[in-house]
């Protein structure tokens, strides 16, 4: 099995709660533990889910990885 680690948000927040810094949050995340690891997988509500996933793929345009936003 590859190696992975998980990465918690403190405190956990209601999908339906999230805002564009969250979102900012996420990828500036994601930037900074590029070289780390080859995917990015991201437990998220399904209130919000595709807000979420539109507003990182503009953020992580050209990432050259793969980010999976699932719920």
């Amino acid at each position: 099995m590859p190696d992975f680690t998980i990465h918690e948000y403190a405190p956990l927040m209601d999908s339906s709660d999230m805002t564009p810094e969250d979102w900012q949050h996420i990828a500036a995340d994601i930037k900074a533990h590029y070289d780390e690891y080859d995917g990015f997988v991201i437990l998220h509500g399904t209130d919000t889910m595709a807000f979420t996933a539109s507003a990182l793929s503009f953020m992580l345009e050209n990432l050259g990885k793969p980010v999976i936003v699932t719920g």
